[in-house]
């Protein structure tokens, strides 16, 4: 594989492993990271020595680096191997083996487990499952308590469906990050929209030159901007609150959706919950989600750009109008890698415009 890209077994350089001529690798919030490399095979002594081979196999770890301008190599992906596609050409001449795997967040779902956490947080517990799967936690405190005495929290799930559902309970994102070391980060917190973005997709610019010859945006208000959450403390028989006028988070654009949709946009959040903070939580999470109404779509490549578009991170986008050009906040990328070009297929999220 040719611009600099390495890929590495169970942390090791590998010379058939990096003889892949197309390189694919999925990023995408709510999703672990994906990957699909394709090698082609032909045939040798009446079989096919590439079919059988062990680093291709499921289990074999294997991890996608890039160059980048401010680091040595960024690491795309890192994880296990989990299944494969072969296509046959008669002959032999043709064919290709394409290796599907993904980050080490699949690791996470093997097991159903029955577990009840008692006397903690939703972070604490998310915290010890990290911990103990080898992972470094970047976890972000929760409010809601769950206290033995009331309302334990119970998991009856993966340890991913269970992350994942606490995620969702409290406007969080759950993700994983590897460097170029091999270290692995789980992430749970809310997006962040505060800070630098970490580059620039130009298009309709001349100076400076544009690295996006297409862009799409779409929009959709017709969600929920505030949310009406009462309960009751089933031990002293008060009432809880959790009512929230609109979502947490900082407008990217400066205009939130609250403003932008005029009217009522109501929803109706209950859980059996033992405090109010638990219960805002749910209804903040609620509004976080649903206040990312735009989507821009569009491609760019690494020459162009210069730098490595990751997932979970903000970029400025220039050259839309003053309404809509700013910060985004990345959700997905696909990245699409042969000998002459890394392309970046990415997905972008806003809750805001200008004006």
């Amino acid at each position: 594989m040719g611009l600099g890209v390495a890929i590495r077994v169970n942390g090791a350089p590998n010379e058939t492993a990096a003889s892949a001529a197309f390189i694919e690798v999925t990023e995408c919030v709510g999703e672990a990271t994906q990957y699909r490399l394709e090698y082609p095979f032909d045939i040798a002594d009446g079989d096919f020595p590439l079919l059988k081979e062990t680093i291709l196999d499921p289990g074999s770890e294997l991890s996608v680096l890039v160059p980048t301008n401010d680091n040595p190599t960024a690491c795309l992906v890192k994880g296990p191997v989990y299944g494969q596609q072969i296509q046959f050409k008669h002959g032999g001449s043709g064919s290709t083996l394409s290796v599907h795997g993904a980050d080490s967040l699949i690791k996470l779902d093997r097991e159903d487990k029955a577990v009840a956490w008692s006397n903690l947080t939703d972070s604490s517990a998310v915290s010890s499952i990290l911990t103990q799967g080898g992972l470094v936690a970047d976890v972000e405190t929760t409010q809601a308590g769950h206290m033995e005495t009331k309302h334990t929290l119970v998991q009856r799930e993966t340890d991913l469906s269970f992350i994942r559902r606490l995620a969702r309970r409290n406007g969080f994102h759950f993700w994983l990050t590897c460097d170029e070391f091999g270290i692995e980060t789980a992430h749970f917190k809310r997006p962040t929209l505060e800070g630098n973005a970490e580059c620039d997709l130009i298009i309709n610019l001349k100076d400076p030159q544009h690295n996006v010859e297409d862009l799409d945006i779409t929009f959709d208000v017709e969600r929920p901007t505030s949310t009406n959450s009462t309960e009751v403390d089933l031990n002293t028989k008060s009432d809880l609150s959790g009512s929230v006028q609109q979502s947490p988070l900082t407008a990217l654009g400066g205009t939130a959706l609250s403003t932008i949709a005029a009217g009522s946009r109501v929803s109706h959040v209950y859980a059996p919950v033992d405090d109010n903070g638990d219960l805002q939580a749910r209804s903040e999470g609620t509004l976080i989600d649903a206040s990312f109404f735009m989507r821009a779509t569009g491609t760019t490549t690494l020459s162009s750009l210069k730098k490595v578009l990751r997932s979970h991170t903000l970029v400025n986008l220039r050259g839309v109008g003053t309404r809509h050009s700013g910060t985004w906040f990345c959700a997905a990328v696909r990245h699409s890698i042969d000998s002459a070009e890394h392309f970046m297929q990415f997905d972008l999220i806003r809750n805001g415009w200008a004006g």
